[in-house]
């Protein structure tokens, strides 16, 4: 018996993969930016050279494209069996190693660490549909007081006297200043968007998003062994076999299960290795341990679970400057370690996000215009590593651990490395020097976390391997060199969502907006792979945007949403 081919093929059921199937279930999505000009920006530098820039009627006639899909055996414009009124709905199937659920690692990181709230804002989500969808879920489920302002991004209220005095002594009021200086108003109008949601509230909305658009059943727990792409006509039922020119991929799991697919979706977070200083033996893994790895094990070690029930003084080490250290810290004060250490080569930032906020919200558009107009990948990758700077700490957690520092359970050390660390197995316990010294610090530590992060690094990933070999593709920063439709080349239909998009969505990438931003292109891709075929029915791409360009063009915007008077425009 021959295998199917699945339509897409998913790797990675966590939020960039949740937002590319919404996507794609999606017929009406919301504009990923509000601006209508932007849109048409994104049209224009993709279409250039392929289709007039002028309204239907209006004497121009659109020319003939070639696409992804055209190179795979699709049918084009000039084939009859390519109706542009099909309503195919496509045959997803997901592949994640860590659960069959969606978000199922996701979740899991959020209770190993007790993380009660995220840190991104309400706008930030997975749903295609609307912008303001999970503000309006956490209005409808009257749940809005499980959702937290995130401080100092809306200005206060204040006294006249007070605000006088801030003007006088040069303070922007309500504002935020950009790199350049220049002052980033949030008003009160988007105050409702600057609160962050509960880890709950954020599941549930997630689970709500699955059930609309019918994903329940879409996820398997698989490991992914190999990716290939190719002619495999003897081993799949299609109508396409033979057609020398039709190529498809060919996923292997770890347990030999073979998969085929007419499009992969790569969406797996940073896909390289955690940073550390040297990999640990078999004996010291007993007394370290990544951050990444939490989930997948006791949060505290069982010897110094032995310590703190006989009441024995406990201390740990973690290393790194970021969110997630300080979340680290956190849980091991609130599971009764002594004292712990947090120790970073850089000083210690406060940010509300993991970026800039001019690259966030209203203030986007000017900065990503920049990033995609950029002469190189080399420039765009130091624009990125510039906006993300290494890791930061919101101001909520920034608090706590003043709480701490205050109560002498916790000390920070910045500017400061681990230079030698002994694990002595005998004791359990490390013996650690630092440069430069700390005074403090006690012979034994009972245990360093690495909250260093993870460096992305396609080249890390085995299973891409025989990708790699047949369709060579040029990294940079770990970062693939993608085509703007986010995919490996023109050819090969093999997208990529999440961190290893970078160099093309931007230093949002691996964040929630970014993984909607990303959903965006990789569906509009997906419509060229089959050209003529439309998610559940409506407007081809090439439709929505002539709609688009009448609807900027008339007198009546709103006329967008219906028919179009042709007397109504207003030039070519």
């Amino acid at each position: 018996m021959m295998t199917p081919i699945h339509d897409i093929l998913i790797i990675g059921a966590g939020p960039a993969g949740l937002a590319v199937a919404a996507r794609l279930r999606e017929p009406t999505p919301s504009a990923v930016f509000t601006d209508a000009e932007h849109n048409r920006y994104q049209w224009i530098k993709k279409h250039s050279g392929r289709m007039n820039l002028r309204p239907r009627g209006c004497g121009a006639q659109r020319s003939k494209c070639s696409s992804v899909g055209g190179c795979n055996g699709v049918k084009g414009d000039d084939d009859t069996t390519a109706s542009s009124g099909s309503t195919h709905r496509l045959d997803i199937k997901v592949l994640d190693s860590s659960g069959p659920n969606w978000l199922h690692s996701w979740t899991a990181n959020f209770a190993a660490l007790g993380i009660s709230h995220l840190r991104s804002p309400m706008f930030f989500h997975p749903c295609p549909r609307d912008r303001d969808g999970l503000l309006a879920f956490a209005q409808e489920t009257g749940r809005c007081d499980e959702c937290v302002e995130i401080a100092n991004c809306v200005g206060k209220s204040m006294s006249k006297h007070r605000r006088k005095k801030k003007i006088a002594k040069g303070h922007e009021i309500g504002t935020v200043r950009s790199k350049k200086g220049a002052a980033l108003e949030i008003d009160e109008r988007d105050r409702k968007d600057y609160f962050t949601p509960s880890a709950e509230v954020f599941c549930d909305y997630c689970r709500d998003v699955v059930g609309r658009y019918g994903l329940e059943d879409l996820v398997e727990e698989a490991q992914v062994a190999s990716v290939d792409f190719g002619s495999h006509h003897k081993e799949v039922d299609l109508h396409h076999e033979d057609d020398p020119a039709v190529r498809f991929f060919k996923v292997t799991t770890a347990d030999v299960n073979i998969r085929f697919a007419k499009v992969v979706v790569l969406a797996i977070g940073a896909g390289g290795k955690p940073n550390m200083p040297r990999p640990l033996s078999a004996a010291e893994k007993e007394g370290a341990c990544h951050s990444t790895q939490l989930p997948k094990q006791m949060f505290l070690a069982p010897s110094m679970m032995q310590k703190i029930l006989k009441r024995v003084p406990t201390a740990v080490m973690i290393v790194g400057s970021g969110l997630t250290a300080a979340q680290v810290a956190n849980q091991c004060i609130e599971n009764g370690v002594g004292h712990v250490f947090m120790v970073m080569r850089s000083a210690l930032k406060l940010k509300p996000f993991d970026i800039d906020i001019d690259w966030m919200g209203k203030f986007q558009n000017v900065q990503k215009a920049a990033f995609w107009s950029a002469d190189s990948d080399d420039e765009r990758l130091a624009m990125l590593l510039k906006a993300r700077n290494g890791g930061s700490i919101p101001p909520r957690y920034s608090k706590k651990l003043q709480t701490h520092v205050a109560n002498g359970s916790l000390s920070i050390h910045i500017h400061t490395t681990v230079k030698n660390q002994v694990w002595d197995d005998q004791r359990k316990s490390w013996n650690i020097e630092t440069d430069p010294p700390i005074v403090d610090l006690p012979c034994e530590i009972d245990y360093i976390y690495y909250a260093t992060g993870i460096q992305p690094d396609i080249e890390c990933l085995p299973f891409l391997s025989p990708l790699r070999k047949k369709f060579p593709i040029e990294v940079k920063g770990g970062l693939p060199c993608l085509t703007q439709d986010l995919a490996w080349a023109k050819d090969v239909p093999l997208f990529v969502a999440g961190r290893l998009a970078g160099l093309r969505i931007g230093p949002d990438c691996g964040n929630l907006e970014g993984a909607r931003a990303g959903a965006e292109r990789i569906s509009w891709a997906v419509e060229d792979v089959w050209e003529g075929w439309r998610p559940d029915g409506g407007e081809d791409a090439d439709d929505q945007y002539h709609r688009l360009c009448q609807g900027v063009k008339s007198i009546n915007m709103y006329g967008s949403l219906g028919g179009f008077d042709q007397s109504e425009l207003t030039g070519p």
